[in-house]
């Protein structure tokens, strides 16, 4: 049965009942555990799905849309204090007017939807920030976007981070110039550049934590010139061989439990190593007072 009929079942009130209950349960399980404080999703494969189900175009986006609902839903669930979706991508200004129209249009609805009152943003306190080169956008969606990040801006709980139109050369490129503007106007001195610098003129201005987590859905191992920078040393890179229409929940919760679980050896590890360098350090100071010579010999043969 295709992820597409499952999910036409789940508005039955049974199998929601249950399914609600299970996802509860799950959500409980994954609390007693470390959490991710930022995930970051690559969600591609809405056009595939689409082809592969014999659905309209636009129907797969729209399919996608929801899955992003169901993501944000898990992750704030669980406690992720930030995500980020890459929404659209500034190469992608390449495909299609109609699609480009389709994607933009379904963005602005879901938006709309889940920053009104009482849904999503509401519910988990979740603020929604668009990070990208405005510049690209048209003035009607540009307008409805910041007054949906006016409308959430007084939650501080979450954030959800929307990047669109988004890349990260871009992001770098803006950083280098802002950065490069202040210091011909005298504002800067160059000798004051430095990474966390450039870090604070980025589109996220530093409101976001480190990447601990980044999907890629379709089973493309490539970033598409995306979070270049914000993946650190630490970060995990997933590359799920599932479109995102069907990455809902338990898709997100699988991903957010084998992090924890991984992520709880480590921290065991670090402090099973601690234990025994206060071993070693307990031992020293005990012994740290006996002489330093031996005492002097004695014979048994002397008379």
């Amino acid at each position: 049965m295709s992820t597409y009929l499952l999910s036409l079942l789940s508005y039955l009130p049974g199998v929601s009942l249950v399914d609600g209950a299970i996802q509860s349960f799950l959500v409980n399980v994954l609390k007693t555990g470390p959490i991710p404080q930022h995930i970051s999703f690559v969600m591609d494969g809405n056009r595939r799905f689409a082809k592969n189900n014999s659905l309209p175009l636009k129907e797969g986006h729209r399919l996608g849309a929801e899955a992003l609902v169901k993501v944000l839903d898990c992750c704030f669930r669980v406690g992720v204090r930030d995500v980020t979706a890459y929404a659209f991508s500034i190469e992608n200004f390449n495909r299609k007017s109609d699609e480009v129209d389709t994607i933009f249009s379904l963005l602005k609805y879901k938006l709309a939807v889940i920053s009104s009152e009482n849904q999503l943003c509401d519910l988990h306190g979740v603020r929604i920030k668009i990070i990208g080169n405005r510049s690209y956008l048209p003035e009607d969606i540009l307008t409805d976007i910041e007054l949906v990040e006016e409308r959430t801006s007084q939650h501080a709980k979450h954030t959800l981070f929307i990047a669109f139109p988004y890349t990260s050369r871009d992001d770098i490129w803006y950083s280098t110039t802002q950065i490069a503007n202040r210091v011909s106007n005298g504002e800067l001195d160059i000798e004051s550049v430095d990474e966390k610098l450039y870090e604070r003129n980025f589109y996220y201005e530093t409101d976001a934590a480190p990447v601990d987590i980044l999907v890629r859905t379709s089973g493309h191992t490539r970033l598409s010139d995306y979070m270049l920078w914000q993946c650190h040393q630490d970060s995990v890179i997933e590359y799920p061989n599932t479109l995102w229409p069907e990455y809902r929940f338990y898709s997100t919760w699988f991903t957010i439990f084998k992090w924890s679980y991984f992520k709880t050896l480590i921290i065991e590890d670090a402090e099973i190593m601690q234990v025994k360098k206060l071993s070693r350090a307990d031992v020293n100071a005990r012994y740290k007072d006996l002489p330093k010579l031996h005492p002097p010999f004695a014979s048994v043969n002397k008379v």
